[in-house]
Order: C-alpha cells, then sequence, then structure tokens
C-alpha cells in the first residue's frame, strides 16, 4: 500500500520547467518552496524532447530539475513519455497512428493517438523508456515513475488489433460454431462459417460482439500498461512504486480492471467549480450548465467524492491524485474558466484525503502560454506571479501540514457497498435504457443510473465502497461487517456467481438494494430467458415481464405509515412493471397505468432484506431512500447539522482514531453540533460533548473523537 511509502499526505503540480517562456527554475523553485509544495510530476509529455531524432537522445535536460527538487526536499515522479510521439516516428511507420475506425487513422497533431499494441511502436517506446530510466533511476528525489498517461482514450481499429480479436474469440470458443450460437449469430444471417468471415466492428449490431469488442480493448490498455511495468520494475529500486495517470471512464480501459497492472491507483479528479461544487444539488434548471470541463456531466459535492470512491475501488486501497482543478480547465477554448471559489481548493483536496487520498496534485504548476491547453489554469496564472490561486494553495499547504500524518493511512468508513460494471456500462452505451432531450438513446444511461443512487446514499452520510464483481470476496460474512447495504445499480451484465453472493449476502443478514436492469443479461450480453429478476426473484419477492421508458417524470406516493414518509419526488426514464410475490409494497406511481404496479418493495429474506427501486429515483426520490436505508443500520455517532450543505465524512486513521471531515458546500455559515468530546485538529482546540462548532462558507474541519 502506499500508505506504508509515505509519512505525509503529499501535496504538489505537475511541473513544466520544459514549456516555460523563458528560463525560471530559479524563481519557481523558490515560489514552490514558500507554498509548501511537496511533490512534481514531470517529463511524461515530451518524447521529442527525450529523443529529437530517431537514435539521438536529449537525456540531461531533466537533471537540474531534479537537483533543484532534492534540494528543496520535493519528492518528484517521473513520467514515460510514451503518450505523446514525436512527428519523426510518425512520419516513418504511418501504420503506428491509431485508427478510430477501420482504414481511417487519426491525424497527426494530437496525443494518444498511437496503436500502442503494434510492435513497431513498442519496439521504440521500451527504448526511450530504458534510456530515461537507466539514466534517472539513482536520483534521491524520485519516488515513483508514471508509466504512459490517460490510457484507453481511443478504440483501437487498426487491422492488426483486429485479427488479434479474431484469434482471442478463437481460443475462447474455439470453433465457429460455438461462436455461433453463443452470440445467437442465425439473426439476421450473421453466422460464420470460417474464423476469416467474422466482420469487422464498425458496422456490428450484435450485442455480444460489441461487449467482447469492447473487453478486448481494455484488455489490450492493461497489458500495454502491465508491458511498461515489466521493463521498468526491474530497473527501479523496491521502494519505487509504478503507476499510470489513470482518467475514468476512458473507453478503451476498463476502470475496475487497470488496477492490476500497478503498485498504485493514480487518478484524475475534475469537477465542476464555483456554485457547480455547492451542495445540495437537487436539479439544475433547463438554462444552467455545469460550471466545469466540458466533459464533466455531474455537478455537486457528491460528484468529488464519487470520483474518489471509485479511485480506492481500483486498487481497494488508497490512491493517488496525479491531476486536479487548480484554476480553470479550458481545453481547446476558453469555455471552462470556472476559478475555484476562496476556500474550495481546501474543501476538494481533504475531501479527496478523507475517502483515501495520499497525494493532491494539480495539473499543473503554471498556466501555459503554448498550446491548446493554454486556457488550462495552474497554480501560477499567465503572468507567472503569485495571486489568489497561489495563496489558496499555500493555505491548503499549510492546513496539511498542521494535520501531519493523522492524514497518512486512513480508513474510509463506508457502510454502503455498490457494484460498479464496466461491462455494463460498454452494454448500456450500445443499447441505451434512457432517453437523452433529444429523444434518442442516451450513452450515459449506466452513469446517469449509477449517479443517482450514489446520491442518495451521499444525502444521508452514507458513504459509499465501490467494488468490480471480480473483487467480491469469497465470504460474504466479513463483506457484510464492513458493509451491511449492498446496492446494485443497473448490473446489466451479471455475473452468477455475483448473482449468487448477493442471495447469500442477504440470507445472512444484509441488505440488497436491486434497480431497473440488474441481472437481465448474462456474462456476454445474452438476455436471460427467467422471468425478471431470474435467480434474485425468490430473495426479492418479487417479478416483472414487462418495462416501459418514461417521456416524463412519474410522482411517487406512498401509504400512510410507509417507513419512505410522504415526500419522495418522481421516478425518470424507466420503470419495471413489479408484481409482488409476497414482498412489501412500500411506494407505488401516481398514474392511471403504472399505479398498478409497485414503485418500491422491500422483502425479508433470512436475516436480512431485499428491496427494488422499479424506477430512476430523482433528488428527493433517492434522498427518502438513503434515509430508510440508513435508519435500518446501525450507525456510528458523527458530528451533524440542520443545514443541508453541511457533509461529514468518517475516517478511522492508522492508529485507530476516529476522525470526522466536516464540510460546508455553501456561502452561509453553517453550525454543526459534535455529540461526543473532541479536539480540532486544525487549532488544537477542544472541543465539549455537546456543544456546536461554526463553518465559515465554504469552510472545513477536521475534529478527533477524544
Amino acid at each position: 500500500m502506499i500508505s506504508k511509502r509515505l509519512t505525509k499526505v503529499l501535496y504538489g503540480a505537475a511541473y513544466y520547467s520544459e514549456y516555460q517562456p523563458y528560463e525560471r527554475l530559479d524563481e519557481d523553485f523558490a515560489l514552490m518552496k514558500e507554498g509548501g509544495l511537496s511533490v512534481i510530476r514531470v517529463g511524461e509529455s515530451v518524447w521529442g524532447t527525450w529523443e529529437p531524432e530517431e537514435g539521438k537522445f536529449n537525456l540531461e535536460w531533466m537533471q537540474p530539475i531534479l537537483d533543484r527538487a532534492l534540494e528543496s526536499d520535493i519528492s518528484v515522479i517521473l513520467g514515460t513519455p510514451t503518450y505523446a510521439v514525436p512527428s519523426w516516428l510518425f512520419r516513418k511507420f504511418p501504420e503506428i497512428v491509431a485508427q478510430r475506425s477501420t482504414g481511417k487513422p487519426i491525424a497527426y497533431g494530437h496525443r494518444q493517438n498511437v496503436d500502442y499494441s503494434n510492435p513497431t511502436f513498442l519496439y521504440y517506446a521500451e527504448r526511450v523508456i530504458r534510456k530515461i530510466v537507466e539514466r534517472y533511476v539513482d536520483h534521491p528525489a524520485i519516488i515513483g515513475w508514471q508509466v504512459d498517461n490517460e490510457p484507453g482514450t481511443e478504440i483501437l481499429h487498426n487491422p492488426n488489433v483486429f485479427d488479434a480479436f479474431v484469434k482471442s474469440l478463437e481460443m475462447q470458443y474455439g470453433d465457429v460454431e460455438n461462436l455461433n450460437k453463443s452470440w445467437g449469430l442465425t439473426y439476421w444471417s450473421h453466422r460464420i462459417n470460417t474464423w476469416d468471415e467474422l466482420w469487422i466492428p464498425d458496422g456490428n449490431t450484435n450485442p455480444s460482439y460489441q461487449l467482447a469488442w469492447r473487453k478486448f480493448q481494455a484488455r489490450i490498455t492493461t497489458d500495454f500498461i502491465d508491458w511498461q511495468r515489466s521493463i521498468v520494475r526491474p530497473l527501479i529500486p523496491a521502494h519505487h512504486f509504478i503507476t499510470t495517470c489513470v482518467a475514468q471512464n476512458r473507453p478503451g480501459q476498463d476502470v475496475m480492471q487497470i488496477g492490476e497492472a500497478l503498485d498504485v491507483t493514480a487518478v484524475n479528479v475534475y469537477y465542476a467549480t464555483q456554485d457547480g461544487l455547492s451542495y445540495p444539488r437537487l436539479g439544475r434548471g433547463p438554462d444552467e450548465q455545469i460550471a466545469g470541463p466540458l466533459w464533466v456531466k455531474e455537478d455537486g459535492a457528491a460528484a468529488v467524492h464519487f470520483q474518489a470512491d471509485v479511485a480506492r475501488a481500483i486498487r481497494q486501497e488508497n490512491f493517488l491524485v496525479t491531476e486536479t482543478n487548480a484554476f480553470s480547465t479550458g481545453h481547446g477554448s476558453a469555455v471552462g474558466i470556472f476559478p475555484p471559489y476562496p476556500g474550495q481548493l481546501k474543501q476538494v483536496a481533504l475531501a479527496l484525503i478523507s475517502r483515501g487520498a495520499q497525494m493532491v496534485e494539480y495539473w499543473h504548476w503554471n498556466t501555459l502560454h503554448y498550446g491548446t491547453e493554454n486556457y488550462w489554469g495552474g497554480v501560477l496564472g499567465h503572468s507567472l506571479k503569485p495571486a489568489r490561486t497561489f495563496e489558496s494553495f499555500k493555505d491548503t499547504s499549510e492546513t496539511l501540514n498542521t494535520l501531519g500524518d493523522e492524514l497518512v493511512g486512513l480508513t474510509p468508513q463506508s457502510p454502503v457497498a455498490m457494484i460498479l460494471s464496466s461491462e455494463s456500462r460498454w452494454a448500456l452505451e450500445f443499447q441505451p435504457t434512457l432517453r437523452d432531450r433529444q429523444g434518442v438513446g442516451d450513452t450515459r444511461s449506466y452513469d446517469r443510473i449509477l449517479h443517482a443512487f450514489y446520491g442518495g446514499f451521499f444525502a444521508n452520510g452514507l458513504s459509499v465502497n465501490f467494488y468490480g464483481d471480480s473483487q467480491l470476496p469469497s465470504d460474504p460474512k466479513e463483506f457484510l461487517a464492513r458493509h451491511p447495504i449492498l446496492c446494485l445499480p443497473s448490473y446489466y451484465i451479471s455475473n452468477e456467481n455475483t448473482l449468487n453472493f448477493v442471495i447469500e449476502y442477504a440470507r445472512i443478514g444484509g441488505h440488497v438494494i436491486l434497480t431497473p436492469r440488474t441481472g437481465y443479461a448474462d456474462s456476454i450480453g445474452v438476455i436471460r430467458t427467467d422471468e425478471m429478476p431470474g435467480v434474485l426473484r425468490e430473495a426479492a419477492g418479487v417479478r416483472y415481464s414487462e418495462y416501459s421508458n418514461l417521456t416524463k417524470p412519474v410522482k411517487i406516493v406512498t401509504a400512510n405509515g410507509s417507513p419512505l414518509g410522504s415526500e419522495l419526488g418522481t421516478g425518470f426514464g424507466w420503470i419495471d412493471s413489479l408484481v409482488s410475490e409476497g414482498a412489501e409494497v412500500l411506494a407505488s406511481y401516481e398514474h392511471p397505468f403504472f399505479s398498478t404496479f409497485a414503485a418500491v418493495t422491500t422483502n425479508e429474506y433470512g436475516k436480512g432484506r431485499v428491496t427494488y427501486v422499479g424506477s430512476i429515483p430523482d433528488g428527493p426520490f433517492a434522498k427518502a431512500l438513503g434515509k430508510w436505508c440508513g435508519d435500518l443500520i446501525e450507525r456510528t455517532e458523527a458530528p451533524y447539522s440542520t443545514s443541508e450543505s453541511v457533509t461529514v465524512n468518517s475516517a478511522k486513521s492508522k492508529t485507530g482514531q476516529n476522525l470526522h471531515f466536516i464540510f460546508n458546500w455553501s456561502w452561509t455559515e453553517a453550525e454543526v453540533f459534535v455529540p461526543f468530546s473532541a479536539a480540532d485538529l486544525g487549532s488544537n482546540n477542544p472541543i465539549d460533548k455537546g456543544k456546536a462548532i461554526r463553518l465559515s462558507p465554504w469552510g472545513v474541519a477536521v475534529i478527533a473523537e477524544k
């Protein structure tokens, strides 16, 4: 674990001296020291600097940067530059260029535009990797190595990739008749007689083909990172770590698989700032945009925590943040310019740390003057002079230093477990469950459903631990002891072992939450023949054989005395038409037709229960569900507030102390009550049991139970 390698949480930025408009190494490191920076990431973007011409290496330019870091007591993560390929390599070997569709290579001028399974590319990549690592492996400033960067950006359609895909199917299925039968290729006369008859993926319409193709792409990416690891690991000492910079939901990557190749997970966390970080965020007006990067589709404090929880799930351990917002996030244009409000940098840094981050690093130290990312703001602006962002960085650094080693090796407390399924995401991109505003299939269906249920738990202070279905332990008793609630949001591509685990988990006392689409297709994307919810039917005490899209939200209603309360909000997008077979009906729909079906059921099963939510909950509905789930479990005491803008994350320190991170995500000062004797770790002031503390707008406090 990374926590064993560190004595403090690292705080810093990516640093590219080679991008500076003039020589300023002395000034930069003086400012880094003043600001309390403790780590930099260097070197990963400039293969053309490391090897300006084929076979001619320029390795010495990094030496003064590393030396200055060592003098300043700043740790360094050095990156291999394989994600941004020099023009001489493209010109000489055009076959290495990635093809986004068959026969259509990506034009040069971008990055991450190479087929990294191509043997020619791998030859040249290995050569430059070895040169860099061998030159700097003994430098005492280096603590770790980042291999490549944000892998999986493209789905590769190169001929050699397709040939390897066909060979992988041949190994898996043995002969074409097995493939024909498994994928149902009789449909539309798609059955094949020989392996070379398999069609290219560009026009594919078969769900099993699509799922296999995406799995194969993810395997290429994981294997590429593991290949780099196999080169670097024998060259470096054991105390150096190897990681890559994971950008969640890259199409050619399985975020729950990529950790196999890493010593520690490192992730990018980009989020909406300004009012986009406020909480609660129960809905946005039709004309209100997200104050963040163009690719960020979810906002509010929950979105930051979601990314942190996914990061921790990749290896089921604490992680590093290699990139996050410092100032703005303009990429290719100046349309992501939303500088964080005062206090927000510190809030997000401590939120990430409370969920397991052992390093928070901004992209990047200074705002660039060249290239497409020149409006992606760093700690320093275009003037390269300290300003408000630098002061916010400095303030956060001082806070982290005050909190000290209490932040290292935290164990976040997470009563809720959720299954995170890359395969279900891919399947619902191909055959979406929900429609977008234009009335066509929304490729973000899986993520919208996932965030809906996550948001309900977050709204009730129920932190989440994500698991891939292959990460579940063999013993559900141990799992239940840590997570009394298990939610399977839209677990569409479902593994039989996982479903059986879920049944046993409920039988011994767990609370299972099922949602639309859960369990509907098998592990290769073939729809099951069982009446749904299939093998979960007996435990759930409910069945359905019909389902429907919704063109507008439907109000959820309850009978008097329902534990869900009376104000529930709406379900949107989809309905599984639930019919009780012994389950208690907790809510239904206010609708002339859908009122005949249950909206929420719960069924006692063994010592536990299985709850089925038949539609996708909006904010109020999800919050009501989360509150009811929380009321059913034993919860440890935590600070609380009447202000909805206050959230609390709890974690155990490596010494076993209970820590509570308290956040106020608004412009309004908040009062927070502490139900036990505690100490404010920031000021070291004692807090008497039952007393209140005040949080300033966009404020954060860290307290320890006595």
